[in-house]
């Protein structure tokens, strides 16, 4: 009789071999990640070749009554782990195809004579062993000359079919991630009041991964603009928009005190899945699993972690979950600028981001991070909303105390920086901040900006300025500050022709494309330009630059008419000076220039 069986039948179909009870998936001896949901799934479909699972099927049978995990999604990163692992593709498929509105069907080959796991105990007929028994029985002296020539032959093709590969046209070998961009991970709970917290988890894991030297990391301001799934561009496209190497996409839901994180690595130049995990936790522990997840994709991407890396993503502490939501409602008002709401819209969120980050702080003095975000919402009010005397202070005292509290934060050294580079103007500290900020996170674009401005600021390494304002450029292509900046710079520097080509990528910066037209005689170009800005704005700063830009252009006439105008409005709120003296400067009228360049000086303007 048969020996028992220890171990379940393997499922074989093609090189790889598939252990339902481990949930275990080989190719050859070696074995291929696939976390459990999507290896159930891969069991299933394999189990009945060419039977049709619908979508309701497999989630009876692998999901069954878990109400927390969303199936469709779920299912979704399912197949495309599982085709991952199988290098299967969707348009051609050789193992799981999609039948559309239909289901999943496996469409391989199943091993008619599949073996048992390792270690299982088989009986063999007595006519199979008299027929194994001469290749059992001979010397091993044949066996091993033998077996060493076919591993030579086979590692010789191998060589070849590579070399052959690296040259064959439109094939290239798997290279290595260098570059990488987070999108907006989407909110499963369908419920737009919890868009502030997939918001913030995007937020943070960009933070971390940005925290690692040997990678790019584009900044959120760009990738939020593939919020929008509906009108989300494809993987290519979007790799080739920002130039990275992989995506990663993912979702968040949160159901009471429990949060779950999906993520999947995406090569972005074939749009194949490298991998995805799920991650679940209750919110006291969501720094951990912010942790984790930036841990498990360096680790995914061939990143060796520094000790001080490794170290930084894995001392994350309990945070009370209130304070914890407070906080991601801050970043949210405070990211919330980015939209190009009003001057007032862009106020309030300020004010409410403030807020939330007070009340972060009132159940969690010792948070680090709600210092930072506090004192970068003090700083962008002192730009255009509030005079830099009320809230400058608060700004340097929240930076500082971020930096005490946590010294290894990138963030609180980069808002320090700010603070000493436009309220202190104290050079040195300045850049000691944003020197310190890139060095614990290179893919930071706000610290190679802030370190740009105080190149320029220093007046005499515009250039070096320049190509560090390139680098968060690149960390940042489609919705920076940098680009205004860029564009700023390089009509500071009098580089008038590129400060045009920087203000048209931006496509909204008419001031700047009408003062450098201006500067360079071009006055039919710098009117239009002038013309175009003063129907978009009634701000008292950038109104000023138009003006100034029509002097320059010839219509003194017209900027005069509009003095009254920015000063009425600089008797009933903050405007910064520096700009209404530049404009009286354009005019000739010195005595105002100079009392408009003290009021700057006194208000300790940026």
């Amino acid at each position: 009789m048969p020996a028992p069986v220890d171990n379940p039948l393997l499922l074989r179909f093609g090189p790889f071999q598939l252990d339902p009870q481990a949930c275990e998936l080989r190719k050859g001896d070696t074995l291929l990640h696939l976390a459990p949901q999507p290896c159930k799934v891969l069991g299933l479909l394999v189990s009945r070749p060419q039977k049709v699972f619908t979508r309701q099927e497999i989630q009876r049978e692998i999901w069954g009554g878990d109400t927390f995990v969303d199936f469709e999604q779920g299912l979704n990163v399912a197949i495309r782990q599982i085709r991952g692992a199988l290098c299967d593709d969707a348009e051609t498929p050789r193992y799981i195809e999609t039948l559309p509105r239909r289901g999943y069907r496996f469409i391989g080959r199943l091993d008619e004579h599949p073996t048992r796991a390792e270690g299982a105990r088989t009986t063999v007929p007595a006519e199979s062993a008299t027929l194994s028994a001469p290749a059992v029985l001979r010397p091993l002296s044949y066996r091993r000359p033998l077996t060493v020539i076919v591993g030579l032959v086979l590692t010789a093709a191998a060589g070849i079919l590579l070399w052959r590969m690296e040259r064959i046209p439109g094939r290239t070998l798997p290279r290595r991630i260098q570059s990488l961009a987070v999108l907006p991970l989407e909110n499963l709970s369908h419920d737009a009041e919890q868009e502030y917290f997939a918001d913030g988890m995007t937020d943070e894991l960009i933070t971390d991964l940005a925290g690692i030297h040997s990678l790019n990391v584009i900044s959120r301001t760009s990738v939020m603009q593939y919020k929008d799934r509906s009108k989300r561009k494809t993987t290519a496209e979007i790799a080739r928009e920002l130039n990275v190497d992989a995506v990663i996409e993912g979702t968040v839901m949160r159901s009471g005190d429990r949060v779950r994180i999906t993520a999947q690595l995406i090569d972005a130049h074939n749009d194949r899945h490298l991998w995805a995990e799920a991650y679940e936790r209750d919110l006291r522990s969501i720094l951990a699993l912010q942790d984790e997840v930036a841990k498990a994709i360096a680790r995914e991407v061939k990143i060796t972690l520094t000790p001080q890396e490794q170290s930084r993503l894995s001392n994350a502490r309990p945070v009370d979950p209130a304070a914890n939501e407070a906080y991601l409602r801050g970043l949210y008002e405070l990211h919330g600028i980015t939209a190009e709401p009003t001057a007032t819209l862009k106020s309030q969120s300020l004010e409410k981001a403030i807020g939330y980050f007070q009340q972060t702080l009132t159940r969690d003095p010792n948070d680090a991070l709600a210092y930072s975000g506090l004192a970068d919402a003090y700083s962008s009010l002192s730009t255009h909303y509030r005079a830099p005397l009320d809230v400058m202070p608060k700004a340097k005292a929240a930076a500082t105390r971020a930096v005490e509290l946590d010294d290894t934060l990138a963030e609180a050294h980069a808002s320090l920086g700010y603070v000493a580079l436009i309220f202190d103007w104290d050079w040195a500290h300045a850049e000691r901040e944003f020197r310190r900020a890139l060095e614990l996170s290179p893919s930071s674009p706000r610290a190679h900006a802030g370190y740009a401005e105080y190149l320029l600021f220093v007046g005499h390494r515009t250039d070096e300025g320049l190509q560090e304002l390139q680098r968060a450029y690149a960390l940042d292509p489609l919705l920076p500050l940098s680009h205004g900046d860029l564009a700023w710079f390089l009509f500071l520097a009098r580089r008038y022709t590129e400060s045009i080509e920087a203000a048209r990528r931006v496509g909204q910066d008419d001031n700047i494309l009408a003062l450098s037209y201006a500067e360079l005689a071009q006055s039919e170009q710098a009117l239009a330009a002038a013309d175009r800005a003063l129907k978009s704005t009634q701000n008292p700063v950038i109104l000023s630059q138009v003006a100034a830009a029509y002097a320059l252009a010839g219509r003194k006439d017209k900027a005069h008419a509009m003095i009254n105008g920015i000063e009425g409005q600089a008797r009933q709120r903050y405007v910064c000076g520096f700009n209404v003296a530049c404009l009286y400067s354009v005019l000739g009228d010195k005595e105002q220039a100079f009392a408009w360049l003290a009021k700057a000086y006194h208000d300790r303007s940026d």
